[in-house]
């Protein structure tokens, strides 16, 4: 009876030992609204695991993984971020679109956000986050481009190194920030109004932007950081990115 009593207890701390511990994500940095909840939902299910998360442009975290950082998952802004990775052999597994982010405007100043697009020319300084390392920046130009307005508006625009920072830009100094629509669905930012303090970007100006995830090759044994994964992809992690404003593609 003790033996099977150990044998129990023994099969019993494996299998909590199996996902105890730390993992590291590096996510790009319009996410930075959507990971607590995310993380407070894993917790449900993984109580042992820490979830540690490094958030910046997907460019920048695409060359620290290609330099050795302790990236354990990859969820970029843009799939040809993770696919670089992917194809440099630093990924585990192919990209998977696991959320498709929206771009927006925003604004405390007094424009008029009816004008839509056109509301940029006449104002001094348009905060966009750097096109070559941050997806959302790049969807930013594109409409732009699209819209006929990028060379009226070229030499006010402020680059910033992440999309998080164009937020902070638009609340403080700037007149008008290209944001990730997720920033609005945070609840520090329900006091402001649609249509007075931030309008979509049309999402017929810019190409889609799919999200893509990976599981690193230094994390390819790794239970926790694949339990993590499937947690992502899965209903409550997809459930969780709508509630942010992102679009999730169908399974």
């Amino acid at each position: 009876m003790k033996k099977f009593l150990s044998s129990i207890v023994a099969s019993i701390t494996f299998a909590i030992s199996a996902f105890a511990g730390d993992i590291t994500v590096y996510a790009a940095a319009n996410t930075t609204y959507a990971f607590p909840e995310l993380i407070s939902e894993f917790a449900k299910v993984s109580p042992q695991t820490k979830v540690n998360v490094t958030l910046g442009a997907s460019g920048g975290l695409t060359t620290q993984i290609q330099n050795g950082a302790p990236a354990d998952i990859f969820m970029a802004a843009d799939m040809g971020f993770t696919q670089k990775v992917y194809d440099s052999g630093f990924a585990a597994t192919k990209p998977v679109v696991y959320a498709q982010g929206a771009l927006a405007m925003f604004s405390i100043r007094n424009i008029d956000f009816k004008k839509g697009l056109n509301v940029v020319v006449g104002l001094k300084s348009i905060s966009i986050a750097n096109p070559e390392t941050a997806p959302y920046g790049k969807a930013s130009i594109e409409a732009l481009k699209n819209a006929k307005l990028f060379d009226k508006v070229e030499k006010h625009i402020v680059y910033a190194q992440k999309i998080s920072e164009t937020l902070s830009q638009a609340l403080s100094a700037a007149d008008v920030g290209f944001i990730a629509a997720s920033a609005l669905f945070d609840e520090k930012m329900s006091k402001y109004k649609e249509g007075v303090n931030y309008a979509f970007v049309d999402p017929k100006l810019y190409t889609p932007i799919d999200q893509g995830i990976v599981i690193t090759k230094r994390a390819e044994n790794n239970a926790e950081a694949k339990a993590f994964y499937d947690f992502v992809l899965g209903d409550k992690g997809r459930e969780i990115f709508k509630k942010f404003g992102y679009n999730v593609p169908a399974k």
